[in-house]
């Protein structure tokens, strides 16, 4: 796996060494000139500006220059040159950030990206896209659907009293049983008006 590092800025990179034949780590290694070399952008290799320091059990680090660190993929190769090799060959790849040349762009470093926008394509919502009764020709589009939750018996059009000037239907009076019972007591005692036929005999 690539190590992210920033374009053009000199840092240092760590690594370990295993001994040659050997699974522990190599604690004693010493470098010469061409046991480091530095490949940018899949160039050619090159002696590296410094070697590296031994920082304890067999971890080394190492200090690239800015200038070294001027490309987008860079491979690091620590290889002994002595015909008995002291340690096993070992290669650091690096991926830089933050600059146009760099293998990523995008600048890790900030805390707040700048971000341009060039150009919006086509879709862009402006106030001249929105022509005469454009909200109205969108609400015509719109499908009708059935209010939910709205019993069958129950109308949901508008009251049209509330709309137009037509009178009112006079409502119904609903007289209760025993007001009903009470007015047909007072009717059976009124005296009737009974027509006879001629030569009958009164009623009393």
């Amino acid at each position: 796996m690539a190590e992210l590092r920033k374009y053009g800025v000199s840092t240092s990179i760590l690594f370990p060494l295993i001994e040659r034949d050997v699974v522990d780590f190599e604690a004693g290694a010493t470098f010469a000139a061409g046991d480091v070399q530095i490949i940018k952008d899949e160039g050619a290799a090159a002696n590296t500006t410094n070697l590296p320091i031994h920082e304890g059990n067999g971890i080394y680090s190492l200090t690239l220059t800015a200038s070294e660190m001027q490309a987008a993929r860079i491979v690091v190769t620590i290889i002994d040159q002595t015909a008995s090799k002291v340690w096993e060959d070992q290669a650091v790849l690096i991926e830089t950030y933050g600059a146009a040349s760099a293998q990523h762009a995008f600048d890790l470093d900030k805390a707040t990206q700048d971000v341009t926008v060039s150009s919006i394509t086509a879709g862009v919502v402006t106030a001249a896209a929105f022509a005469t009764d454009a909200l109205e020709a969108i609400a015509d589009k719109v499908p009708d659907r059935p209010i939910a939750n709205v019993p069958s018996t129950t109308s949901v059009a508008p009251n049209r009293y509330l709309y137009s000037s037509a009178p009112r239907r006079k409502s119904k009076i609903s007289i209760s049983l025993r007001a009903q019972a009470s007015m047909a007591s007072i009717t059976s005692t009124e005296p009737r008006l009974i027509r006879r036929k001629p030569g009958s005999q009164p009623i009393w």
